[in-house]
């Protein structure tokens, strides 16, 4: 009983912390809309742009991607094919979910440590954006927290794997 408690904790940590990484990624979703409308209107009425919005854009949408991922591939809002998984047997369809989740976690973890790894390297060269100059090294480590909520969150599924019956 208490190992199900123990893990059961843990689903709900990783759980909650990537809802709220989610809605961190939601309100980086809401920056890109501004900044977007902030550069048409003042295109197009004061024909002045918004200086630096394609670099808060995408950077933006480095943050919401990243930090919305975890939140994704928890209630299984990823593109995965089921077609020939669904017609295996039971047991081959448990083996196959292992050896997906058990990819997905090596990927991740390699991930994670890529990205604090540039993230150093960005911080010592001192690297920031043409324009506005904003540093990127901050974005490189957003990078190594969604690997390593992402391989949480693969952890998580490889213990439901083995906890119960079905696939």
């Amino acid at each position: 009983m208490k190992k199900i408690l123990i893990s059961t904790k843990f689903k709900d940590i990783i759980y909650r912390l990537s809802n709220k990484l989610s809605m961190i990624g939601g309100f980086a979703l809401f920056c890109i809309i501004l900044v977007t409308c902030f550069d048409v209107i003042g295109t197009k009425i004061f024909k002045k742009p918004f200086s630096g919005s394609y670099e808060i854009v995408f950077l933006a949408q480095l943050v919401a991607i990243a930090l919305a991922s975890g939140d994704t591939l928890i209630y299984g809002r990823h593109v995965h094919v089921e077609m020939f998984v669904l017609k295996m047997p039971e047991r081959l369809r448990k083996i196959v979910s292992i050896i997906v989740s058990l990819s997905g976690l090596t990927l991740f973890v390699v991930a994670a440590w890529e990205g604090f790894v540039y993230a150093i390297s960005l911080k010592a060269a001192h690297e920031v954006t043409g324009t506005v100059k904003i540093p990127l090294y901050p974005f490189a480590f957003i990078l190594g927290i969604s690997g390593v909520l992402l391989s949480l969150v693969y952890l998580v599924k490889i213990i439901e794997i083995f906890r119960t019956k079905k696939a």
